[in-house]
C-alpha cells in the first residue's frame, strides 16, 4: 500500500493496513465475535462453510508477523493490504445478523433485536453521510475535466486508439472511463514513481522509454529533451496532459509541442508522431 512500509512499521504494519481498509473502526471486533458465535451456536454445516477459511486467515493474513516474514521472501510491502479483499468478512456479518433476527420467534422482540443489531453496525462503522450527501456531477462518477480531456483527444486525433501520457489521478481515473485511450504509464511504474526516483541506470534502460517521461514530466528530474522526444516517438504517445501549473509545459511547446486546447486546470499537448502508429485489437473470437 502506497504510504506504508512493513519494513518502518514491522508488526505494526497489519494494523496499518486494517485501518486504511476499514477504517478506525470496531468492525473487525464484529467478525471475532461472530466466530465465535459459530464456535459455540453454529451449526455444523455454517462451521464448515465459515471456520476453516477463517482459522487460515487468522493464522497467515492477521497474524502480525505474517507480512514480515512474506515480504522476506517474496517482496509484498506494497500489496499485502490485497489480501483483505478476500476475506469472508462481508459474508459472515451479514449472514449472522439475518440468522439472529430470524431466529427469534416472538415479533415484538424480533424488532427490538433489529433495531439492537442495525445500533451495533451503524456505530461500528463511520457513517457514510458524515460529510453531508455527495452528488456525483456526472453517471460516470468522474471528473467533468477529464471528460472534457477525452473528448478533446478523440476530436483532434484520426486515430481511434490514441496513446495519451497523464498525471498521476488522471491516469487512474482514465482507464476507468475511456477504455479507447492508450495508456503510456501503467499502473505500477506510476506506483513506484510515488515514492521514488529514477536511478541512471534505470532511465538509460532503452526497454522502459517510459521512465524518461515520468522522470521529466512528473518528478521533474533532468532529462535531455532529445530524450524526451525519444521516449515519446518509442512509446508511440501522441498526447501529453499536464496540470497548467507544470514548469515543463513550456519546454514542451518550445520543443515543437502544440496546444490542442485546455479542460479545467489541464492543457492538452500533441506530439506528432514520425512514423504513424496503429493499434488493432486482439481477435479473441478465434481459438487456438
Amino acid at each position: 500500500m502506497q504510504g506504508l512500509s512493513v519494513f518502518d512499521k514491522g508488526i505494526g504494519y497489519l494494523e496499518a493496513c486494517l485501518s486504511y481498509y476499514n477504517g478506525e473502526t470496531a468492525y473487525m471486533l464484529l467478525y471475532v465475535l461472530g466466530l465465535i458465535y459459530l464456535l459455540l451456536k453454529g451449526t455444523e454445516k455454517e462451521k464448515q462453510v465459515f471456520l476453516p477459511c477463517s482459522i487460515f486467515l487468522l493464522l497467515t493474513v492477521y497474524n502480525p508477523v505474517a507480512p514480515v516474514l512474506l515480504d522476506h521472501f517474496f517482496d509484498v510491502n506494497s500489496e499485502y493490504y490485497r489480501f483483505f479483499w478476500i476475506t469472508p468478512i462481508v459474508l459472515l456479518i451479514p449472514f449472522l445478523t439475518v440468522k439472529l433476527i430470524f431466529g427469534v420467534q416472538e415479533r415484538k422482540s424480533r424488532w427490538v433485536l433489529l433495531l439492537l443489531l442495525s445500533c451495533m453496525l451503524l456505530l461500528s462503522g463511520r457513517f457514510l453521510y458524515r460529510n453531508g450527501i455527495l452528488w456525483a456531477d456526472n453517471i460516470y462518477k468522474m471528473p467533468e475535466d477529464l471528460m472534457a480531456v477525452s473528448k478533446l483527444i478523440h476530436e483532434d486525433t484520426e486515430a481511434e486508439y490514441p496513446k495519451v501520457f497523464l498525471e498521476y489521478e488522471y491516469n487512474m481515473q482514465m482507464r476507468q472511463y475511456d477504455p479507447k485511450l492508450l495508456l503510456t504509464i501503467d499502473r505500477e511504474d506510476y506506483l513506484y514513481a510515488v515514492g521514488n526516483q529514477f536511478t541512471e541506470e534505470m532511465l538509460e534502460d532503452p526497454a522502459h522509454p517510459q521512465y524518461k517521461l515520468i522522470a521529466a514530466l512528473i518528478k521533474d528530474q533532468k532529462v535531455d529533451m532529445s530524450d524526451l522526444l525519444a521516449a515519446l516517438e518509442e512509446t508511440h504517445t501522441e498526447y501529453v496532459v499536464l496540470d497548467r501549473q507544470n514548469q515543463r509545459i513550456p519546454w514542451l511547446t518550445e520543443a515543437g509541442l502544440e496546444t490542442v486546447g485546455e479542460a479545467g486546470d489541464h492543457v492538452v499537448l500533441k506530439y506528432r508522431l514520425k512514423e504513424p502508429y496503429t493499434f488493432e485489437l486482439v481477435d479473441y473470437s478465434v481459438v487456438y
